[in-house]
Order: C-alpha cells, then sequence, then structure tokens
C-alpha cells in the first residue's frame, strides 16, 4: 500500500518532538537577526531535549573542568556550531533508540549508522566549505523514514537481503516509495532547508547535472564507508559505491581522502565514548 504524504506526517508527529526542533534551529542559526535568547527559547520547548542539551554539554565530547548547570551557561560555553552537533546527537538518540523490527536492525546498529553517517557527512562537507550543520543533520536523520516504515500499522516484514538484497526496491514496491523519500518527506515538513531535503532525497544515486550533486555523493559516499565501518543495514550493504569518480563528484580530494575519513572516524570514536546513562 502506498503511503501518502499525509500519512506520513501523521505518523511523523508521534516521533520525538525535538526532531522538529532541529529543524527549527537549523533555520534560526542561518537567520543572521537570530540571538542566543531565540535559540534558548527554542530548545526550551522540550524539557527532555533541554536536559540532554545539559548533561552532554558536561560529557567525555567536551571535557568541561567545570559542569553546566543551566542551558544558557551550556549553549555559550560550547558554541553555536557545537550546539548543532549536541542537539543533533540528543534527537537521534531518542529517534534511535528501539529495534527496528520490521527490517530486523537491532536499536545499536541504527544508532552506530545514524552517527558513522553523520560524522562522515560533517567531515566531508567541512572539506570542501559546505554548510556542515546542514550536512551532519542530513546524514544523522537519514534512517527517520525507516522508523515512520516500521511504525506504519499493517507494516510489512523486510524478508531480508537473502531473498531481497536491494532493500530500497523492495521499499518502493512495497510501499510505493523508499524510506529515504520518507525521510525527504518530514525534513520539509519540520522546516529543513531546501538542500538538505534534496540531499536526502537524491543520494541514493547521485546525478552529476544536478545542483545538489555534491552534497548527495557525499552522502552516498558517508554511507559507503559507514558499510565498511562494519554500520551496514541489512539490505544495504551492496547499494554503495567508494570509487574515485563518486569522491570526485563529491569535490572530495584523493590526497585528503585518508585524512577526511581519520577526522571523521575520531568524532565517531568520541561520540561511542558518551556514557548515555549520565548524558540522557
Amino acid at each position: 500500500m502506498s503511503l501518502g504524504h499525509d500519512t506520513i506526517i501523521t505518523i511523523g508527529t508521534q516521533l520525538p518532538p525535538g526532531l522538529g526542533i532541529f529543524g527549527r534551529l537549523q533555520a534560526l542559526l542561518r537567520d543572521p537577526d537570530a540571538d542566543l535568547a531565540d535559540i534558548v527559547k527554542l530548545v526550551q520547548v522540550d524539557p527532555s531535549l533541554t536536559f540532554q542539551v545539559i548533561r552532554l554539554s558536561n560529557s567525555v565530547l567536551y571535557g568541561m573542568k567545570n559542569s553546566c548547570q543551566s542551558l544558557d551557561d551550556a549553549i555559550s560555553r560550547v558554541g553555536l556550531a557545537e550546539l548543532q552537533q549536541i542537539v543533533g546527537l540528543a534527537v537521534a538518540r531518542q529517534s534511535f533508540q528501539g529495534e527496528l523490527e520490521l527490517f530486523q536492525i537491532p536499536a545499536t546498529l541504527l544508532w552506530e549508522n545514524a552517527v558513522g553517517i553523520g560524522m562522515l557527512m560533517s567531515a566531508f562537507s567541512k572539506h570542501v566549505g559546505g554548510d556542515v550543520g546542514a550536512a551532519y543533520a542530513t546524514g544523522l536523520l537519514r534512517n527517520i523514514g525507516k522508523v515512520v516504515l516500521n511504525n506504519y500499522p499493517g507494516g510489512v516484514s523486510y524478508p531480508g537481503p537473502t531473498d531481497r538484497p536491494d532493500l530500497h526496491a523492495w521499499e518502493r514496491e512495497v510501499h510505493g516509495l523508499t524510506a529515504v523519500e520518507v525521510s525527504a518527506v518530514l525534513l520539509d515538513h519540520w522546516r529543513f532547508s531546501s538542500a538538505t531535503v534534496e540531499t536526502m532525497r537524491g543520494h541514493l544515486a547521485p546525478d552529476a547535472s544536478s545542483p545538489h550533486a555534491v552534497s548527495t555523493a557525499q552522502m552516498h559516499l558517508a554511507c559507503a564507508i559507514a558499510a565498511e565501518w562494519g554500520c551496514a543495514l541489512p539490505g544495504e550493504e551492496t547499494c554503495w559505491r567508494n570509487d574515485a569518480q563518486m569522491r570526485a563528484m563529491a569535490g572530495l580530494k584523493e590526497e585528503d581522502w585518508i585524512d577526511t575519513l581519520e577526522q571523521a572516524r575520531k568524532q565517531y570514536d568520541k561520540v561511542a565514548q558518551i556514557e548515555w546513562s549520565k548524558a540522557a
């Protein structure tokens, strides 16, 4: 049964409210007239998110000597760029903490895949002088569409990569669209930028003639590297290309490739050290 726009939004409203806040935060940080008070007010809409931001600002990620006690203090000390990372991690943790039974994806793998792709996207975008925050958010929330399909009443179980090795083809056959397209609908609803939405929508098959060729190729590569790190999702193992042509489309120079991957892996490993029982 094909999923319509309204059904996707309805199921999406049942997801953590921090997702919508994350989208509005991205817009605020692009607004030259926005100030710290606006950002604090936005994050405070969700008390759970506020608590997690404060706790994460005191985590191993930042190594503060003195603990932050308030949201204002946390934001002032880590900075607005790092705030995007903190909010993104908190929201992703809320969204990806349960097993996706219909896709046979354990919660741990879902989380690792999201963080790996998010950190890779951040490193790639920084390397080419792109919008690092938008790239990070796109990678981190890539799998939100799978959560929606998993939560769809009467949903169909994925038969597994042995029977259906191309997950995306199976999704389209069963639902009329892929989980990636569902993610794009939700990102648009949550007010993420049009570039973010189009990167999400186009990364399965990057088109060199597209105005979003660079970002979609980066996302495609991020999925490929995450798979190489052992974070591939069932049915996606054979969907990705990591070759010179894809790296060129992504604007990533061969001589800098290894260093860029090392930077992303370092950030990924730092996140793995977070004690979530103390940070959420």
